[in-house]
Order: structure tokens, then C-alpha cells, then sequence
């Protein structure tokens, strides 16, 4: 009769144990889930953080652009204006000499 008493007690530790196993599964289960919703929730906020200083250096490097196009455009008239003056003087310098 011991015997069985001492089976029974035994079988009766192991399902208890396998229950808290189950528990402890089901626990760590839902803070793994909880961990990877966290996880998505600040991915999703970064990538939107991101997504909005992209579009940010996106206007200010238009404007950077448009500056320079702006300055290459006037460097490039200034040296049209200068080759004419340099074309004009070379002109009046050889009508110059040729009076001399």
C-alpha cells in the first residue's frame, strides 16, 4: 500500500509540475508577445521619425540646389559679360595699333 501512496504522491508532484511548466510556458509566452509588440510599436515610430528628417533634408537640399543653380547661373553670366569686355578691349586695342 506504500507503494501506491508513494506513486500516486510521485504522479501527483509530476502533473503539478507539468502545470506550472504549462504555466510558466503560457507567462513567458504572452511577455514574448508583449516585448514584440513593444518592439514593432518604437520600430514604427523611428521609421516615421525618419521618414520625416528625410523629407526635411530632401526641401533643404532642393533649396541648396536651387541656390547653386542660381550662383552657376550668374558666375556663368559674369564670365559672358567679362569675355565680352575682354573681346571689346582686344577690339579697341588692335584699332589701336593699327592707328599708330
Amino acid at each position: 500500500m506504500e507503494k501506491e501512496v508513494n506513486q500516486h504522491t510521485i504522479l501527483q508532484a509530476i502533473l503539478e509540475l507539468s502545470k506550472q511548466m504549462q504555466d510558466m510556458k503560457s507567462d513567458l509566452q504572452q511577455q514574448i508577445e508583449a516585448v514584440e509588440k513593444r518592439l514593432g510599436e518604437k520600430i514604427e515610430a523611428i521609421e516615421k521619425r525618419l521618414e520625416e528628417k528625410n523629407e526635411v533634408l530632401e526641401k533643404r537640399l532642393d533649396k541648396v540646389e536651387q541656390n547653386l543653380s542660381r550662383k552657376i547661373g550668374l558666375v556663368d553670366a559674369k564670365f559672358d559679360v567679362l569675355s565680352v569686355d575682354v573681346i571689346t578691349t582686344k577690339a579697341e586695342v588692335s584699332m589701336l595699333k593699327q592707328v599708330k
